[in-house]
């Protein structure tokens, strides 16, 4: 049986996600929110993106990895009124989980291509990053949030 407060529960039944699950999608979209952040910056923002992306494959492949919580956060707005929105809602644990996976491989290939030296910034995200694999994996809050469909939680009122 699924067991959430009311005040979770949206006007047509789906529940909201926690704000752990919003900054899990964060930290996955990191790399969208550094280009919209040298967007901003235009004079300043080729040297802000090569300060945290010498090499323009791994940008390129953390805009790719940043796309599914994008993704899962236009789902998230139009899953009562769309139903492919709501499928792939549905799908958004373990798209979410291949995403820290694949983000989790992406840091230790930039960590490998340096040789092994050793940086506080990259560490505490690497940590962060476990962590949030760790949270998805393990929490129940999250699973009701992706499994609990509109009609189901209307119900459970």
């Amino acid at each position: 049986m699924i067991f959430l407060p009311p005040e979770r529960l949206t006007d047509q039944g789906w529940a909201t996600p926690s704000l752990w699950l919003y900054l899990l999608m964060a930290l996955c979209g990191r790399t969208w929110w550094l280009l919209i952040v040298a967007a901003i910056s235009r004079e300043h923002g080729s040297e802000l993106l090569a300060l945290f992306y010498p090499s323009r494959t791994d940008f390129y492949l953390g805009l790719a990895i940043g796309l599914c919580p994008a993704l899962l956060l236009w789902c998230q707005g139009f899953r009562q009124h769309n139903r492919i929105a709501a499928h792939l809602w549905y799908l958004g644990q373990p798209m979410l989980l291949l995403t820290m996976l694949a983000d989790l491989t992406l840091q230790l290939r930039v960590h490998i291509l340096s040789n092994g030296q050793f940086s506080w910034g990259p560490a505490i995200l690497f940590m962060l990053t476990i962590w949030a694999t760790w949270y998805l994996l393990q929490s129940r809050d999250t699973r009701t949030v992706f499994k609990l469909r509109g009609q189901q939680a209307a119900r459970l009122r």
